[in-house]
């Protein structure tokens, strides 16, 4: 089954409220309470819906005021400094650029976050960084524009049905079919064989 509008209006309805039940959305879109349930299964294994989240506002708790941290590196670095803030307890956002700037929300206390930031960048080529605090922030998460679709990543066409859902170091990957897997597993293999070299 295809990605649709009614795939499209339970993940609008799940990101407005993510404590809704199956029941309550079913009513929204005319479906069953285990017709939704199943429909969230396939966008999960699909990729599409990573994982429901709780809406914390951090600034309720002592001592827990928002800090920025940006952090321009050097070329290769940006991937493991977004990957090392991401896996710190008290991060909440991790952003990384293009151009090698990670920048990360975090309510870490300051007497915490330097020697953290010490640590994690000591052996990181780092061009600048700079930790200052939020006044404010907003987080509005929403579905925009572009055909509700999910494209293949071997040979770029949309998956229709089904298609081919494979797993490989963490990262979810949909294919069309069969011949596209193939030819994704043998490339995906001679890279990291030549990343391991």
């Amino acid at each position: 089954m295809p990605l649709d509008d009614t795939d499209a209006e339970i993940l609008r309805l799940l990101i407005e409220d993510a404590s809704r039940s199956y029941r309550e959305i079913g009513e929204e879109v005319d479906l069953t309470a285990p017709s939704v349930s199943d429909r969230v299964e396939r966008l999960r294994e699909l990729g599409v819906l990573e994982r429901f989240t709780v809406a914390v506002d951090q600034s309720m708790f002592a001592n827990s005021a928002a800090r920025l941290v940006d952090v321009q590196v050097g070329p290769g670095e940006a991937t493991g400094v977004a990957a090392d803030l991401d896996a710190v307890d008290g991060v909440e956002h991790v952003i990384r650029t293009e151009s090698g700037r990670v920048v990360a929300q975090t309510h870490l206390a300051e007497d915490e976050l330097r020697p953290l930031l010490s640590d994690l960048l000591a052996d990181r080529e780092i061009i600048e960084y700079s930790v200052e605090g939020v006044v404010e922030s907003a987080w509005n998460p929403e579905l925009r524009g572009g055909e509700f679709a999910v494209d293949c990543v071997e040979c770029g066409k949309t998956v229709e049905g089904e298609g081919v859902t494979i797993e490989r170091d963490g990262h979810r990957y949909v294919l069309c079919c069969h011949s596209c897997e193939s030819l994704f597993l043998e490339r995906y293999d001679e890279l990291n064989d030549g990343l391991g070299d």
